[in-house]
């Protein structure tokens, strides 16, 4: 069953569904991937580009479908001709050492194709140019590798092996089923349980993980489902650092798999912002429910641009016509953002960190900070009829009770209470604190004392990880009805951020990011150690 979903996946994929898990095959045969383009408007040339275990530095061109020789005469071959006589360049590459070239294609290579590749590498071997060959690897060699990759470690039990079709199934147009693909990882890492396992064992299974994540998702790739491909790979990233904390692995076991996750993640949030740039409108579907669904839409946006924004600026990317449509875009939009649930508030505060760097302004401290704590003391009002659903229900959960006066009522209420607490206040209370705006506190405290505030601490940096934890402390807080100023500003000055795990403390922009995949793990501490940690990165 599970080789015929490989079949299967082969036969209909593009070029940038099966280049994510062609990476995984390569780094489980010890390859170390330094590039892997995101198929821009404007090629660069080499698809992926590795350095081989021997260290000697690998170029591949990717393509998909049979490859005739007409296709090969008019598109194909001068390609290829780059790849075998072209520089590789890339800082990471000894430009000193010749490089070995491959093309890559999920179908297969007429013979008289074939031919004429031998013909032009015979070529180069007369002219004593040996190290000029260009190799190719097709269908049935790239079904071989993702078997030897793993297939026999993917899920075995019955539920899971339906999930996975469920999953690989999908339409690909709409929402992850992020409950689904966490069954899968769970299925794959068994973070339960308790058996040794060796380390070449450990990293075959997070390459295998990334290969099924690949598959599982292949059809909203095709889509060019940039949100959905996100959400997947921070879910991904998160598995591997719950497997790295369960086993206590080194770095040097997961780092490569960890790099190609993370070029994804910056890959598709690049691609998004492009496909935003090309967007004129962003209603769809009903007429009636989108305009509301709109802004639930544009929220998620503005919080993914905030965060591509503020990963340019950290890692100081050359500024170009990209910071500036970013500037525009969130400037233009900052007043469409919608609360539909606490789920959103890592959103807000992704956008909200980046606002503050392009307007110096207290607009960003007021229309977001203050704006919030004033809406969720409002709304979740011990003695209020509406609610904000706590961040465990995601955005397609609440809205149709939300959207009940428009679309008619509601056949099943949510079972919780949100009334009288809130998981994000507190910490959005220490984030308005440490901005000084006293007055403005003063004037809020006595409806922030009305509600709880609420967290969950899980039992260990495992389960920190994991989609759903049944291990961890429900934690209360009662907030003082009388403050003193100066004892509330002590306490939202801290930040060691001590309950972050250290595989992604070193990484605060993936933190931000997992957040916003994982609201149910927001508390205060993380938003300000975040919040000291996203002071550092300089303006645009």
């Amino acid at each position: 069953m599970l080789e015929r979903v490989v079949e299967n996946w082969l036969d209909k994929a593009t070029e940038r569904s099966f280049q994510q898990p062609f990476c995984y095959m390569l780094s489980a045969e010890g390859h170390t991937i330094i590039h892997s383009t995101r198929h821009p408007a404007m090629e660069l040339g080499n698809d992926i580009i590795t350095i081989a275990s021997d260290g000697t530095p690998c170029a591949y061109q990717l393509k998909t479908g049979n490859i005739s020789l007409r296709k090969w005469r008019d598109e194909v071959g001068s390609q290829t001709d780059d790849l075998v006589c072209g520089q590789i360049n890339h800082p990471s590459v000894d430009t000193s050492k010749y490089h070995r070239s491959y093309f890559v294609t999920n179908g297969r290579i007429e013979e008289e194709v074939s031919r004429a590749i031998d013909d032009r590498n015979r070529a180069w071997e007369s002219q004593n140019q040996s190290y000029r060959r260009l190799e190719t690897i097709v269908r049935g060699e790239l079904f071989e590798k993702a078997k030897r990759l793993g297939i026999d470690l993917w899920p075995s039990e019955l539920t899971d092996v339906k999930t996975l079709l469920e999953m690989f199934l999908e339409s690909g147009q709409g929402v992850l089923p992020k409950e689904k693909l966490a069954s899968l990882f769970e299925s794959i890492f068994q973070l339960d349980g308790e058996a040794e396992l060796s380390e070449a064992y450990c990293k075959r299974v997070i390459a295998s993980a990334g290969l099924l994540c690949a598959i599982a998702i292949s059809n909203f790739s095709n889509e060019n489902n940039h949100v959905a491909e996100i959400e997947t790979w921070m879910m991904y990233i998160s598995y591997v650092f719950a497997f790295v904390e369960k086993r206590e692995l080194s770095d040097n076991i997961y780092k490569g798999e960890l790099e190609i996750a993370t070029q994804s993640l910056y890959n598709s949030l690049a691609n998004l912002c492009d496909e935003i740039k090309e967007r004129e409108e962003f209603i769809e579907g009903d007429f009636l429910a989108d305009p509301y669904i709109y802004r639930v839409r544009i929220t998620w946006l503005l919080g993914l641009v905030g965060i591509y924004a503020l990963w340019r600026r950290r890692d100081e990317v050359p500024k170009n016509e990209v910071d500036d449509f970013l500037r525009e875009f969130c400037k233009e939009k900052r007043c469409q953002l919608e609360l539909w649930g606490e789920a959103a508030i890592p959103q807000f505060l992704a956008f909200f960190w980046y606002f503050r760097k392009i307007d110096a302004t207290p607009e960003p401290d007021f229309r977001i900070l203050y704006s919030l704590i004033s809406s969720i003391c409002k709304i979740n009002h011990p003695n209020t009829e509406v609610f904000l659903a706590n961040p465990y229900y995601e955005a397609e959960e609440t809205l149709p009770h939300l959207l009940a006066p428009v679309l008619g009522s509601i056949e099943d209420p949510l079972e919780d209470v949100f009334t009288g607490k809130s998981y994000a206040l507190e910490g959005l209370v220490h984030l308005f604190v440490r901005r000084n705006w006293k007055q403005a506190m003063k004037f809020l405290w006595a409806d922030v004392t009305r509600l709880d505030f609420v967290s969950f601490e899980p039992a260990n940096f495992c389960e920190f990880y994991r989609w759903r934890s049944e291990e961890g402390t429900n934690k209360i807080v009662h907030p003082k009805h009388t403050q003193e100023w100066e004892e509330l500003k002590a306490l939202s000055c801290k930040s060691e951020g001590d309950c972050i795990p250290p595989t992604i403390k070193s990484d605060p922009i993936l933190l931000l990011l997992f957040l916003c995949v994982y609201p149910h793990r927001m508390n205060a501490e993380i938003m300000r150690w975040l919040d000291t940690q996203m002071k550092e990165i300089p303006r645009p």
